[in-house]
């Protein structure tokens, strides 16, 4: 549980980050400077990550600060998953020096071709993620997964189906 401190703290943490996350590279979203090495980078991600995930916060958020704080989540995972591998490190920050502040290539989940799914990035990101959980044999993880693409877009029809079957593959079990 957290305390009502450590929760403004974290929704004024939330809303200053939003704010700033398209002028951010990813190595100040993760608090860290380009020096920093592969193991300082999966310290801050752990660290963010835990403070940051929307499964933590629970079901009661408010709608908008839920989107918010998912968009931010979502970019720490993506810097993380930029900086943790040394080739990728590389090219981002190549792409760094060029003026760009997000990788295009090597980060980013695609869809299947052929393949309905969620229209919004990081819904879509999320989908994929949990039918590979659901493929490995974890519902608990594809339901959480879930959870996250729904809160990025609560109105589609396929997220809903893809947890209502998750769900259902739990059999009852706590999520």
């Amino acid at each position: 549980m957290t305390t009502e401190r450590m929760r403004v703290a974290i929704e004024q943490f939330v809303e200053r980050a939003y704010a700033a996350l398209e002028q951010t590279d990813y190595y100040r979203v993760l608090g860290m400077s380009s020096a920093s090495s592969e193991g300082d980078i999966r310290d801050a991600y752990y660290k963010l990550a835990a403070r940051l995930h929307p499964d933590v916060h629970g079901e009661d958020l408010e709608p908008e600060f839920r989107r918010r704080l998912t968009s931010v989540f979502s970019r720490v995972v993506e810097a993380y998953r930029a900086l943790s591998d040394p080739a990728r490190r590389s090219e981002y920050d190549q792409t760094l020096a060029r003026g760009g502040m997000r990788m295009t290539t090597g980060v980013k989940v695609k869809q299947p071709r052929g393949e309905e799914g969620p229209v919004d990035e990081h819904a879509r990101r999320f989908y994929l993620l949990a039918r590979q959980a659901l493929d490995g044999g974890d519902a608990r993880s594809a339901v959480m997964n879930l959870r996250i693409a729904l809160s990025a877009e609560p109105d589609s029809p396929i997220l809903r189906a893809a947890l209502a079957r998750a769900e259902a593959m739990l059999g009852g079990r706590p999520t």
